[in-house]
């Protein structure tokens, strides 16, 4: 009787329920030039583009930045990291000639853009007017 009751409440504590939504995407690595078509020119939310590298310092510290603002816009706005040595095609493409170089992309087309790091508040101030 009593493992008869243990096995009940167990059971109703280790119900895990699942969602088929798509979730959303906020962040994301570009994988490939079909990737970058489709989930940032062709994206219904507005798109800040980080090119970055690797080996690059001030990457490094602006890409958390900007994981950390885009995350505040509660989906209305999605960050896409592209990494210059992988796809340099996209950053020859997109005028890229250093790094961290940050693209805002709406409807497709570039609306803003700045290059190297800059302070938080330009960086809300960048990621308000992709929204407006």
């Amino acid at each position: 009787m009593l493992s008869q009751r243990l096995f009940s409440t167990v059971n109703r504590l280790a119900v895990r329920n699942f969602s088929s939504t798509k979730p959303a995407l906020a962040t994301f690595a570009v994988q490939d030039e079909a990737e970058f078509k489709e989930k940032v020119l062709g994206s219904a939310n507005p798109v800040v583009v980080d090119f970055s590298a690797a080996w690059c310092g001030p990457c490094k510290l602006l890409t958390p930045r900007l994981d950390a603002a885009i995350a505040a816009t509660e989906g209305a706005v999605d960050l896409a990291i592209v990494d210059i040595d992988d796809l340099a095609d996209i950053a020859l493409e997109h005028g890229v000639n250093a790094v961290p170089t940050v693209l805002g992309i709406k409807d497709g087309q570039i609306v803003d853009k700045f290059v190297g790091l800059i302070d938080e508040d330009k960086l809300g101030a960048f990621i308000a007017r992709l929204q407006s």
